[in-house]
């Protein structure tokens, strides 16, 4: 089972790529380093709650809805 961060991570990656947006110009859009984003996509570091809330903004995903996608993916039985 994967763990929480790893699951933000993947999420994370998965919005970026159904928007269908480069790291580069979220990193711009959003005011967040694009090296940060990287590292937050790949697990390698932990999130810092603020940059995740430009992050989700950016993508115009409610934070509710975010953690509730993650909750269902943590606790899926599949």
């Amino acid at each position: 089972m994967k763990t929480t961060r790893e699951l933000i991570a993947d999420e994370l990656r998965s919005i970026r790529a159904r928007k269908n947006v480069s790291i580069e110009e979220v990193a711009k859009q959003s005011q967040v380093n694009k090296d940060t984003i990287s590292r937050y996509e790949n697990n390698l570091v932990s999130m810092q709650i603020d940059k995740l809330e430009q992050l989700l903004n950016y993508y115009d995903v409610k934070f509710d809805i975010f953690f509730e996608n993650i909750y269902a993916k943590k606790h899926n039985k599949d």
